[in-house]
């Protein structure tokens, strides 16, 4: 199988754009250039890589490739950042001459919106601070995010998937832990008599979005019998906890913004029993100083927020249990 740099690029410049007249563009070719190089590439790997739609998508096989590439171009990045912008002492020691200066490199990630909102801004502070990155963030539910990091469109996902990604390394974070709550007039209008099932089927729930499993989980927890409220939309963090204290419904919100005196306010828990949703954080199995760094931060930062993970959960190679 003969792979070179230039086909790479090529194949993620085709997904990354969308079209073959659209990656000829940016990568300063023809289209046919293109379309002869996906072909020769396809060729040599003897397998379909792209399916000629619009937008351009992977095939599964794609995936793979695609996902080598953007590994590769994060390799490069480094290794011009370590040529151009780092300095060696007499003793071979890196120093950097001017940190403003060097070269920067593009770091994409995936992460949920409640650890976004709760935990997951930090680490981003951290490592934009200590490393030359520009960080492109993806949010998206943490069911999903997965998805991204097959793709290889992101190094790293926070996932509440603990199914290994091909070619990705995972370590258990732990929980991010949640309550059922409502307003005091919601809970007054609709459930007088707490969290019943005959009262649940009326009253209003409000979800994140369509991808929005927790929700339902919620209700599992509340009653066991299977009932449909009506639903409310609400794709933003903030603006979700900020509905139910407007009383447009009830969901759930992460226990430490319950907790807090500013961003509780107003907000009443319909049970005592939490509702747990394990997270992880998956990378590129790839020997890269940014990534490494990137994932040794994730991991400090969840140990010290989240709910510690359960006992007997395997180490990760290469990353310390904290």
């Amino acid at each position: 199988m003969d792979v070179s740099a230039e086909s790479l690029m090529t194949l993620t410049a085709v997904l990354r754009e969308g079209t073959f007249e659209a990656a000829a563009a940016s990568l300063h070719v023809t289209p046919s250039a293109v379309s002869q190089r996906i072909k020769a590439l396809e060729h040599s790997v003897g397998r379909i890589l792209v399916r000629r739609v619009k937008p351009v998508t992977a095939t599964p096989d794609g995936e793979i490739l695609a996902r080598l590439g953007e590994q590769w171009s994060l390799l490069v990045a480094e290794a011009q950042g370590e040529l151009t912008g780092i300095a060696h002492g007499p003793a071979g020691v890196a120093q950097v001459t001017d940190p403003r200066r060097l070269p920067r490199v593009s770091i994409q990630i995936a992460c949920n919106a409640d650890s976004l909102a709760t935990w997951f801004l930090p680490v981003i502070a951290e490592y934009h601070d200590a490393h030359p990155v520009d960080i492109d963030l993806h949010r998206d539910d943490e069911s999903v995010t997965t998805a991204l990091l097959r793709a290889g469109d992101v190094v790293g996902a926070v996932t509440s998937d603990p199914v290994v990604v091909r070619g990705c390394e995972t370590v258990e974070l732990g929980s991010l832990r949640y309550f059922p709550v409502a307003s005091s007039a919601f809970i007054e209008r609709w459930l007088p008599n707490g969290a019943r099932a005959r009262d649940l089927r009326f009253a209003p729930m409000v979800m994140f979005d369509h991808n929005d499993h927790l929700q339902l989980k919620a209700l599992n927890h509340l009653v066991p019998e299977p009932v449909s409220p009506p639903i409310t939309y609400i794709p933003a963090a903030a603006e979700y906890r900020r509905a139910i204290q407007a009383g447009i419904g009830w969901g759930a919100v992460p226990e430490v913004e319950i907790d807090d005196v500013h961003t509780g306010a107003g907000l009443v828990r319909l049970s005592r029993k939490p509702v747990d949703i394990p997270l992880y954080w998956q990378y590129w199995k790839l020997r890269s100083p940014l990534v490494t760094a990137l994932t040794d931060i994730v991991v400090a930062h969840a140990r010290a927020e989240l709910v510690p993970p359960r006992r007997g959960t395997p180490p990760v190679p290469g990353i310390a249990r904290r």
